[in-house]
């Protein structure tokens, strides 16, 4: 086997041909409907419009994109996205762009945030469950997790008071506060408040994830976290993975804009002349030309859509043995059942009967949550949530 580049030509190793590496992050089991994967049908990325944007970058002329870029970000992009999330009624402010910073999702933006606001041993509060990677991350810079009780209005404000007052004092506070991964409930607009009050008053960050902000069904969520930050207190992360495309790796920081040096002057951000500057230069172009407003429409519809079937095949399949909600925006259901039910036992059943989740305690390591697990609705269609809910309830009849 060879590559070809001009007049050299490069032999490769025969033995290269065996080798098996996979192409994506999902990894389902043949013939198993895993309804624990958060990601988009394949169907759904916008790869048409994202052509027509690269397109009109490319016939531009400009050749900017390619350079080491800013380190805040590509001018143009945050202007773009700046004025895009203004116009978002979901929003419901206006937003600078001297006060956001491109990342390369949400995820990165989080580990950076930890390195520059965080030291090995400091405490940091998180949500109780919560987004599975988002400790490991933790763990990974040294940190100290204690955990918060949430309930159907998200974080539970007395019991971050109650940790507060016994002289515990954290780092930085993690929350999902829209849609949240794994429950999806969403943070009220009172403890919203009272939660960057206390942050205030008490001195540590709220380090706010909040890529589910725009993806709302019937009625618009609470104002994003930093609405409320009159002190600098609220940094929020934002990402293209859930609006446009995961595979772009392109999101945002968006805080006072006093924070946004403590990034953009961050070695790293210095020494990479950005974080995906050419992307961001595409994402931009989507942006401008409408691109992106009608593809978060578009998901809006089919995530609605896909999320009442869910909803409807649950009920019939399990009945009033489940206990659950169905979300108002998101991708998750969150499901408990009865008393001393165990989801990581029942796995293996689910999945002889074809149909895959993830268990409750996935999501926290305080061993709380064994009665429940997490389902999410947007990778599949229709069709096959029905199909895979279906299998879900003959397998618990089974474990029964």
């Amino acid at each position: 086997m060879c590559t070809c580049s001009g007049s050299r030509i490069y032999n490769l190793p025969m033995a290269f041909d065996s080798i098996q590496l996979p192409s994506l992050l999902v990894d389902i089991k043949e013939g198993v409907i895993d309804l624990g994967w958060g990601h988009p049908s394949p169907s759904l990325h916008p790869l048409h419009d994202i052509r027509i944007a690269a397109d009109s970058m490319f016939q531009s002329g400009d050749n900017a994109p390619l350079q080491y870029g800013a380190t805040q970000g590509y001018g143009p992009f945050l202007k773009s996205l700046a004025q895009f999330l203004s116009d978002q009624p979901a929003y419901s402010q206006k937003v600078s762009p001297l006060g956001l910073f491109l990342t390369a999702g949400a995820s990165q933006g989080i580990d950076l945030a930890c390195t520059l606001f965080a030291r090995a041993g400091d405490t940091v509060f998180v949500e109780e469950p919560t987004y599975f990677v988002i400790e490991k991350i933790f763990r990974e810079h040294h940190l100290n997790i204690v955990g918060i009780p949430t309930d159907s209005d998200g974080l539970m404000i007395s019991k971050i008071r109650e940790v507060l007052e016994s002289g515990v004092r954290p780092r930085f506070l993690y929350t999902i506060p829209t849609y949240q991964n794994p429950t999806g409930v969403t943070l009220s607009t009172d403890r919203r408040i009272a939660l960057v009050d206390l942050a205030e008053t008490f001195g540590f960050y709220v380090f706010a994830d909040e890529v589910y902000q725009l993806i709302h069904f019937s009625e618009l969520p609470p104002p994003p976290l930093l609405t409320f930050d009159n002190h600098s207190r609220v940094i929020s992360f934002g990402s293209f993975s859930k609006i446009l495309a995961p595979g772009l790796r392109t999101g945002w920081i968006q805080a006072d804009q006093s924070l946004i040096p403590r990034f953009s002057d961050a070695a790293l951000t210095f020494s990479g002349g950005g974080f995906n500057h050419f992307t961001s230069a595409i994402v931009r172009e989507v942006i401008d030309l409408g691109l992106l407003e009608k593809n978060i429409r578009q998901l809006r519809s089919v995530y609605l859509s896909r999320s009442k079937t869910m909803d409807g095949i649950l009920r019939k399949e399990l009945g009033d043995d489940v206990t659950f909600r169905k979300p108002s925006g998101g991708y998750y259901y969150w499901l408990e059942f009865p008393k001393d039910f165990d989801t990581e036992k029942f796995l293996p059943i689910a999945e002889k009967h074809g149909v895959s989740f993830r268990p409750g305690n996935a999501f926290s390591e305080s061993g709380r949550f064994s009665r429940n697990l997490r389902l999410t609705f947007t990778l599949y269609e229709s069709e096959k949530i029905v199909q895979g809910v279906q299998r879900l309830g003959s397998a618990y009849r089974k474990f029964q």
